[in-house]
């Protein structure tokens, strides 16, 4: 499964949401699908069109515990959330992630892309 992207994406593997902040969170909280929000078996995505917006987002999910970033040698990579931008890709690299430019879709890696999950507009 896939990932379709909008704007801007915030994705976030659904293990690590479940591992950091329990399933029954994850059932009330994060397995809805809305008009900014989706998912498919392993990754949720939120979104949105600005920076102010963003770094409230990635505020949000750092004071839940979620590392954002990891440095090596001196390159930053995302870490335990990833920031992707609509027919860009991942402003940093992730090492966790596939991204289709042409599609304008990610998936987990190590996973097949197959159905793409996202809005019918």
């Amino acid at each position: 499964m896939a990932i379709k992207l909008e704007v801007c994406s915030l994705i976030v593997p659904i293990t690590s949401i479940k591992q950091k902040l329990g399933d029954a969170v994850y059932e009330k909280r994060y397995s809805l699908i809305t008009d900014w929000c989706w998912h498919d078996d392993y990754l949720y995505r939120d979104g949105c069109m600005d920076a102010l917006a963003l770094n409230e987002m990635l505020t949000e999910w750092e004071g839940k515990g979620f590392q954002l970033m990891n440095i090596i040698n001196g390159r930053k990579y995302w870490h335990e959330v990833c920031v992707v931008n609509s027919d860009y890709g991942p402003s940093y690299p992730c090492d966790w992630l596939e991204y289709d430019n042409d599609k304008n879709i990610v998936w987990l890696k190590g996973t097949a892309p197959g159905e793409i999950i996202g809005p019918q507009r």
